[in-house]
């Protein structure tokens, strides 16, 4: 439901004039001046300015407002432009709220815009999820983001359910479900985009439990296309199944290309996937840098490729691949120095995202707090509230099927609120 598009807002100001006249007697006189104002006569780079501002419930309430800020803020070029200029950072926490002894809960989302000095603003979302036994302790994993879409693993009893969802709009889509029998593999996931392609990607691969390294059969579920998950032919997928930052993503997407640190007997390298030719490569690492995928971690963060160091005990390093495939473009990009603190060093610290400051958030793999650092003032700063499995968040206000599905009619199954 809309209101006209050409609904005005009247803007009142109240003008008090007072004097004295000759009789001595007070003269209170109140002007009123009324203006009409149109806010689509704004000019549009005016109007995106304002947008740009707000935080994202505001937006989404103005999505309602009028036809016209409806398909202005469901272009997805807006929320490209909102996610790189709004003075706001923005992290997703998935939220299970415990209710009684036996495990009942309830599955949400809650997101934490961040400015500058640190204020914060927190608002839930919740999408339409199946609901759960309620004699399950954990409620849905996330495996992956991509344009502000997720992708959740929700393990059930005999079953393990794959949805797509768009956390903001509340909308899920169901993929095709996995029958879980007594002494079969566990599964791992990773979720991207492929922009030659534009069309979204789910990566699956079969893991023994307790397993350390090992080269599995790989699926692939293309969104809006495939009715079945389809077997990767001629090829498999080496992983390691025992990485012990624990609640963040095993497969990091970057430039249509799935990222994954493996180590066997012999060796450890950057492992790749390329969405779009659906095949197994590999990607170049800091040299002289020693891999270990309990020490070492891949992150997507602003649409670079970084790879954190925890390995010594007085300080954090991030490398940033400069030039993404060009070997030589690693470069120490942040150092932390945490040695002056003995609560960080016994702690294993996971970047998120590099505020609009500047300023890097980490977070703990428990969730204990949040934690910036300033590289230029070398400042460690302690942002109390629970965050457990936090990460980065670019929003999108398109629709889940106009999303996935480029406005074309399909029959895609859709869950909404």
């Amino acid at each position: 439901m809309f209101c006209n598009p050409k609904a005005s807002i009247t803007m009142e100001k109240r003008i008090r004039i007072g004097g004295v006249a000759e009789d001595q007697k007070a003269l209170n006189t109140e002007i009123r001046v009324s203006s009409q104002f149109h806010i689509m006569d704004l000019p549009t780079a005016d109007l995106h300015e304002i947008l740009f501002r707000l935080p994202i419930n505001s937006i989404m309430n103005l999505k309602h407002v009028c036809r016209e800020l409806y398909k202005l803020i469901s272009n997805p070029d807006f929320a490209l432009n909102y996610t790189s200029k709004s003075p706001l950072s923005t992290v997703l926490i998935p939220t299970i709220t415990r209710s009684s002894a036996i495990w009942r809960h309830y599955e949400y989302f809650d997101l934490l815009q961040v400015s500058d000095n640190y204020d914060c603003i927190r608002t839930t979302f919740n999408p339409k999820i199946p609901s759960r036994p309620t004699n399950v302790i954990y409620g849905f994993f996330v495996v992956g983001t991509s344009n502000g879409l997720l992708c959740l693993s929700v393990p059930k009893c005999r079953t393990e359910s794959v949805y797509v969802c768009n956390p903001i709009m509340g909308e899920c889509m169901p993929l095709p479900r996995r029958k879980i029998k007594r002494g079969q593999l566990d599964a791992e996931y990773g979720f991207g985009y492929c922009r030659s392609t534009n069309k979204y990607k789910v990566l699956r691969i079969f893991c023994k439990l307790g397993s350390e390294y090992a080269e599995q059969e790989g699926h692939i579920f293309t969104i809006g296309i495939d009715h079945k998950w389809r077997v990767l032919a001629n090829q498999t997928i080496p992983f390691c199944f025992t990485i012990p930052f624990c609640f963040s993503y095993k497969f990091i997407a970057l430039n249509g290309t799935f990222h994954w640190i493996v180590k066997n007997d012999d060796s450890a390298w950057i492992s790749t996937f390329d969405l779009g030719e659906e095949k197994v490569g590999q990607l170049s690492h800091p040299r002289g840098l020693v891999l270990d995928p309990y020490l070492k971690k891949l992150e997507s963060i602003n649409n670079q490729l970084y790879l954190l160091d925890s390995s010594s005990s007085s300080e954090i390093v991030l490398w940033e691949m400069k030039e993404y495939g060009v070997a030589e473009s690693w470069t120490k990009d942040i150092i932390v120095d945490i040695s002056c603190t003995s609560v960080l060093r016994r702690r294993r610290l996971v970047p998120v995202t590099i505020l609009k400051n500047g300023d890097v958030l980490f977070s703990s793999p428990l969730g204990e707090n949040l934690i910036s650092y300033n590289p230029i003032q070398r400042k460690l700063t302690q942002i109390p509230g629970f965050c457990y499995g936090i990460f980065a968040y670019a929003p999108s206000f398109l629709s889940l099927k106009e999303a996935v599905m480029g406005g074309h009619q399909s029959t895609i199954n859709m869950l909404s609120k």
